[in-house]
């Protein structure tokens, strides 16, 4: 009998998931806001006025949606909450929801695979672990992590990231740059930076993308690797300093200077009317400065 009861409960289907279809006219300046657990996010810009909610939920997370204005003009702003007992109860719900691509964004969220593109306005992102996608150009990105790692694909004009243990990647470039972690790996390549401060506790840092005519560049590190690319011609002017660690000069033939007392390293590069700064400082770490490759 014990058998036939537990051959009965093993056989029952798991509860399926709540289908979600949400639709509303907002206008296309909106602001959203979003809280709560979920498996997967996808936010995505659109040329339409309006905010569109769909994917499918676990039975156990509770929806809610607050859509603001008088109903007679369409709303400016919106809220979104998903209430569930924890990450894990929320870990299979699927959502996507398209905003029109001015829209500033704000997503805050525990465990989660967020990814959004086509956002123009702005996106602010906060995760614990998971990871965060953006390919998208905003006026404004943020994005807090904690495990969590961090892609970004594109230029946006103001750009803040953050970290205790996930990787930072900014494919692209921005005018207006900070990214900050712990021990994660921070990567910055392909377009040209501006104002930049790049900083590490034990992570190592690489900014392999150009530096913009009269950027400034700041980087700083306890005991993470640093690798920095600078162009073969025109002006800048960086300096590399290592308290105890090392400098390599793979750039030309400039030698380091010993530093204080005969510890560390510094080396400084000067080029033309020194346009760009790039000011590379570490304790312990290992400063690497080379070219730029050639282009084909």
């Amino acid at each position: 009998m014990a058998l036939a009861v537990i051959a009965l409960a093993t056989s029952r289907p798991l509860a399926a998931q709540q289908t979600v279809d949400r639709r509303y006219a907002v206008a296309p300046d909106l602001s959203f806001r979003v809280k709560g657990s979920i498996g997967s996010l996808r936010i995505v810009g659109w040329s339409k006025d309006s905010l569109v909610v769909t994917g499918s939920l676990p039975p156990a997370v509770q929806m809610e949606i607050g859509v603001g204005g008088d109903g007679r003009s369409p709303a400016r702003g919106a809220k979104m909450y998903l209430e569930s007992p924890n990450d894990d109860a929320a870990s299979t719900g699927v959502l996507e929801i398209r905003v029109p691509a001015r829209s500033r964004v704000w997503v805050k969220c525990g465990t989660a695979d967020v990814e959004a593109r086509g956002v123009d306005g702005g996106l602010d992102i906060a995760v614990i672990g998971g990871r965060v996608r953006v390919n998208a150009s905003p006026r404004e990105l943020q994005i807090e992590a904690m495990d969590a790692s961090v892609a970004v694909d594109g230029t946006p004009a103001w750009l803040r990231a953050k970290t205790a243990t996930g990787d930072i990647t900014l494919r692209g470039g921005s005018e207006d740059l900070a990214l900050t972690t712990v021990s994660g790996t921070i990567r910055v390549e392909q377009g040209a930076v501006e104002r930049t401060r790049l900083e590490s506790v034990t992570g190592p840092i690489q900014l392999l993308g150009a530096i913009a005519r009269g950027g400034d560049v700041t980087i700083d590190s306890h005991s993470g690797e640093i690798q920095l690319v600078v162009p073969r011609t025109g002006d800048f002017a960086v300096t590399a300093t290592s308290i105890t660690g090392s400098v390599v000069n793979r750039f030309d033939a400039t030698r380091p200077a010993p530093g204080r007392e005969g510890r560390g390293a510094e080396l400084v590069l000067e080029r033309g009317s020194e346009s760009a700064r790039v000011a590379v400082r570490t304790f312990k770490g290992t400063i690497t400065v080379t070219a730029a490759p050639l282009r084909k």
